[in-house]
């Protein structure tokens, strides 16, 4: 089969094996990938990983083989990257995210960016007649969002802040947004921020002006927002976030940075700021909110591609006015 392999030498779409359907597990025949700032980390070489690997863990495609009768052949499915060990604490207390011998595709292990991969079965999620295959790339992500807002729930009306407005940013607000919060979002770039109003969030703020912090306040009362999420991937937006959240706030970090963020943590302590990751989350509630029109993705895909252009694809990626770029197979 085909697949883009990334090397020391770079991407390179090369043949390799098949992978072998194992018991309880099924082979996806991928469709589409989605290109998330982690790819592009791991592209750059900003984030470790060990080579040679084959990216992609945003994935939506169909069943070609299963070894379990629920999951037919030609099923639409999407599935998750986390694959637990099932033996370690972690795994025993039902959490599974925090496995500590977990493989992660596309990370640890070989990803989607081929055109078949093969999964256990548990982790992989059919998507509903209303998803289109190539929107099914964006259950991971989402999914991730709404473990954020469920981690840093807003009232309804409350103004709450997205610092960032690329993919996964614009995924995070239209959860807040969709669960009734009034959404701020800041960024400096104006194309992203048009992009926000589009999707119907009224509420933006160009970072790059200099009054912007002031602006911010006067959208939430003057004393800085309650929750900020930080989704901007550059230790700027950990900057930005701190300085702008409230005393006895909380700040989400929902991005994979790729560098070290050296701060005083007594911050946080005399301003009792809550701080928490986040990098996973409910795949069927992603599903859900996706089969209902709830969130809209169609216009975060900037520019599609073909496996054999994968070079071209991660080039595209990286430049500063692309939200979601995808490869399909």
């Amino acid at each position: 089969m085909q697949s883009l392999v990334l090397t020391q030498d770079g991407l390179q779409l090369a043949d390799t094996p098949r992978p072998a359907l194992m018991p309880g597990s099924v082979r996806i025949e991928v469709r589409s990938v989605g290109i998330c700032s982690t790819d592009i980390a791991i592209w750059k070489g900003d984030y470790d990983v060990k080579l040679p690997l084959v990216l992609g863990h945003e994935i939506a495609g169909v069943i070609h083989e299963s070894s379990v009768p629920d999951l037919k052949i030609g099923m639409p499915v999407t599935t998750e990257v986390d694959v637990p060990c099932g033996r370690c604490w972690y795994c025993r207390h039902n959490q599974p995210a925090f496995c500590s011998e977990k493989e992660i595709l596309g990370i640890t292990t070989d990803g989607g960016l081929a055109e078949y991969l093969s999964v256990p079965a548990e982790l992989v999620h059919p998507l509903p007649e209303g998803i289109d295959i190539t929107n099914g790339i964006f259950v991971e992500p989402l999914a991730s969002a709404i473990k954020t807002y469920e981690k840093a729930p807003a009232k309804h009306d409350e103004p709450i802040v997205i610092i960032g407005s690329g993919k996964l940013g614009l995924l995070v607000a239209q959860v807040y947004d969709a669960y009734g919060a009034n959404v701020i979002v800041v960024d400096n770039n104006r194309w992203q921020l048009g992009l926000v109003r589009q999707l119907g969030i009224p509420n933006t703020v160009n970072a790059a002006t200099p009054n912007w912090k002031k602006e911010v306040l006067k959208l939430t009362t003057d004393v800085g927002p309650r929750v900020v999420i930080e989704s901007t991937s550059n230790a700027s937006g950990i900057d930005m976030a701190l300085d702008l959240v409230r005393d006895g706030g909380i700040i989400g970090l929902t991005s994979i940075h790729g560098e070290d963020y050296l701060f005083n943590p007594s911050h946080l302590v005399e301003r009792e700021i809550t701080m928490f990751g986040n990098s996973s989350g409910p795949y069927a509630k992603a599903v859900d909110m996706l089969a209902k029109g709830r969130i809209e993705v169609k216009r975060l895909i900037t520019k599609e591609f073909r496996l054999e252009e994968g070079a071209k694809a991660f080039e595209y990626a990286a430049e500063p006015n692309t939200t979601k770029v995808v490869i399909n197979i």
